[in-house]
């Protein structure tokens, strides 16, 4: 099935990637070539998209089974997230638009050390990327000063927490995910988490 798929739309990635999650026996390499065949310069993200002066944007376009979700992101110029783990998630992610950068860094031990940068890759529009915390923190940013930039990711499973860390001392601030999904149109934009579902969260700090 996913061998078939070429030139296909986002309904069509939606509904491979629920047939993908619709057993445990899902792979990584699966969801990155639905990934990978979605037609991206039909535009169809377009009419989801949002850009805000001051927070990058983010919104649920399908909560999945609850064992993945899928969420567009809107850069603005200059906009970035903090640094970040996903725990006992996965994040496969395509450039519809513009480019990303995603800079990793290694999980620090414990606290007091300033983080160690491993790996900058720029991704370019139609390239998919991929990271989970075997292979490092990251953070992603629209460096450019000039061009808005929109991404298409897909965390599997949709995690609950997530850590952001202090580049200068390694210190992780831990927030818990309240809600998973809320309307496009009332969604705040701004929020502590970097990139998941809904930024509407309670907040629960621990240094």
């Amino acid at each position: 099935f996913i061998k078939a798929m070429k030139k296909c739309t986002l309904n069509k990635v939606k509904a491979a990637l629920r047939e993908e999650f619709s057993t445990d026996q899902w792979s990584p390499k699966a969801v990155r070539s639905i990934l990978e065949s979605y037609d991206h310069n039909n535009h169809e993200w377009e009419k989801h998209c949002q850009f805000d002066d001051h927070s990058y944007y983010r919104v649920v376009i399908d909560t999945g089974n609850d064992r993945y979700n899928l969420v567009i992101l809107c850069w603005n110029t200059g906009q970035g997230t903090p640094i970040h783990d996903h725990p006992s998630s996965e994040c496969m992610f395509k450039v519809c638009n513009g480019e990303i950068t995603e800079t990793r860094f290694e999980v620090p031990e414990s606290a007091g050390a300033a983080l160690r940068p491993t790996e900058e890759i720029l991704l370019e529009e139609g390239q998919v990327g991929h990271i989970n915390d075997n292979q490092g923190l990251h953070r992603m940013s629209n460096d450019s000063d000039t061009d808005t930039c929109v991404t298409l990711h897909c965390y599997f499973p949709p995690y609950k927490m997530v850590h952001t860390y202090d580049e200068r001392t390694g210190t992780a601030t831990r927030f818990e995910v309240k809600c998973v999904l809320c309307p496009r149109e009332t969604c705040p934009r701004n929020g502590p988490d970097p990139d998941s579902s809904c930024p509407r969260l309670e907040e629960s700090r621990e240094n």
